[in-house]
Formats: C-alpha cells, sequence, structure tokens
C-alpha cells in the first residue's frame, strides 16, 4: 500500500514549484491532495486533472491567498467536508521580494511577512481543530537556507524563514501530546522559477557553495516531504529539515 494512501492533503501555493512536486509526490502516494493558486487557474486545473487520471486520486482546486484570512477558512472547511477530515497541511506559498532593508517600502514588508509567516500560521489556527477532534495530523511549513544563510537583500524574507523555523518548533511542544507533529522543511537552492532570476545572475557560485555541485529538484524536497507526511516518521516532530545539497555547510 502507499504511504499516504486516502489521507487528505492540504498543500498552499501549489499550482506550481515546490508545492506542485509536493502535491505530485502526494497523490503518487495514494493522497487526495488542494491545488490551491493565487493567480493560474489554468495550471492549477490542468495538474488536478493530471493527477486524478494518472493516479485515481481526486484533486480539489481552489484559489487561496493566504493573506485573507476568511478564505483560507472558507478552502479548509471546503476540503474537510470533501474528503472528511485534513490529514496533513503544507505551508508552502511564499513571496519573495528582494530588496535592501533600508529602500523597502513598509508596505512591501508586511506583504512578505503575511505571506510567509502570517499566512503559515493562520492556516496552521484552521486546521488544528480538525486535527484536534481526531488526535492525528501532520503539519509542514517550508522554511529556507536564507535563515541560516542570506544574501544582501535578504533580510525581511530571511527574518520570515527563521519565524517558520521557531513556530514549528512551538507547535511541536503545545500539540504533540495530542497526536500532530509538526515539522520545517529547509529547500536549498532548488530549479524552480524562484531560483530564475538568482541563477541567471549568478549560478557559477550559487554552486559553488553546493557540496554536490547541482542544484535541487522539487521532487527531492516533495520525498522529505511524503516522508514526514507518513507513518514512517512517527517518532519525528519539531525538526528541521534541510534538504540542499550541503548548500549550509559550503
Amino acid at each position: 500500500m502507499s504511504s499516504l494512501q486516502g489521507q487528505a492533503i492540504f498543500i498552499t501555493g501549489s499550482s506550481r514549484g515546490i508545492g506542485e512536486g509536493i502535491a505530485r509526490t502526494c497523490a503518487r502516494e495514494g493522497a487526495h491532495v488542494a491545488i490551491t493558486y493565487r493567480k493560474n487557474q489554468e495550471a492549477a486545473e490542468a495538474l488536478a486533472a493530471e493527477l486524478e487520471a494518472t493516479y485515481a486520486i481526486s484533486a480539489h482546486v481552489a484559489q487561496l491567498d493566504v493573506r485573507d484570512p476568511h478564505a483560507i477558512k472558507r478552502e479548509v472547511r471546503a476540503f474537510a467536508e470533501r474528503f472528511g477530515a485534513v490529514d496533513g497541511l503544507v505551508n508552502n506559498a511564499g513571496l519573495v521580494s528582494p530588496g535592501l532593508l533600508v529602500t523597502q517600502p513598509i508596505e512591501k514588508i508586511r506583504e512578505l511577512l503575511d505571506t510567509n509567516l502570517l499566512g503559515p500560521i493562520q492556516c496552521a489556527k484552521e486546521v488544528l481543530p480538525l486535527m484536534l477532534a481526531r488526535r492525528k495530523g501532520v503539519i509542514i511549513n517550508i522554511g529556507s537556507v536564507a535563515s541560516g544563510r542570506p544574501f544582501r537583500g535578504q533580510s525581511i524574507y530571511a527574518a520570515t524563514k527563521g519565524g517558520l523555523e521557531a513556530f514549528t518548533r512551538a507547535l511541536a511542544v503545545e500539540y504533540s501530546r495530542k497526536g500532530i507533529r509538526a515539522h520545517c522543511i529547509v529547500p536549498g537552492p532548488i530549479g524552480t522559477e524562484m531560483l530564475d532570476e538568482s541563477r541567471a545572475l549568478a549560478e557559477k557560485e550559487i554552486l559553488s557553495h553546493i557540496p554536490l555541485k547541482t542544484f535541487g529538484t522539487a521532487q527531492d524536497v516533495a520525498e522529505m516531504a511524503v516522508f514526514l507526511l507518513s507513518e514512517r516518521s512517527k517518532f519525528v516532530t519539531g525538526g528541521v529539515h534541510v534538504v540542499d545539497g550541503g548548500y549550509l555547510l559550503g
């Protein structure tokens, strides 16, 4: 039997990039998945149709801006009503907006904080009562190596991702005794659209810091996510799991 057979996994920002990779891999392992998007409905619906046809699972498509707590409540409830539970939450939706702190307008700072930190907190707050009622569930927050090794222009982004690591540990302390596990996955340089700009400017420099001398893929992150969502990691909680090819060591 597949490791997530019949489970219901809600994934934010899952129409492309790392989120898409996690949705694909969860579906491969037998899970029903939420494909959430902010702008590209066509891509989300195409992905959902592909996963349903390929893996005989059900995919729930929803437009979701994680800055909107009312939208979070609405879509989590719709997903739970359709599948009877939320077994796992993957907080993947995130925003990158490089800029030196002194030049950043307060509106842009708030946008980063609301999307990358407050959004995941609100999503977790919404699924927790559903998980507590069943005394089981897994919450995964997608962090970044920027929290430990930031580039210039990443002060706010790094702060949000560092906050997610701390939030993960606190969730584990508060809810592990209720059967709910919390994890933070920290991807390194992953070959997605989010990396394209940096890669074009400094590919050799980035690779020089990766001992494995290659960029990672969304699939690399997704395999870790599936492991942490599954019962294979039932004695694991509160950890920060780095998937970076050794970047933080380089």
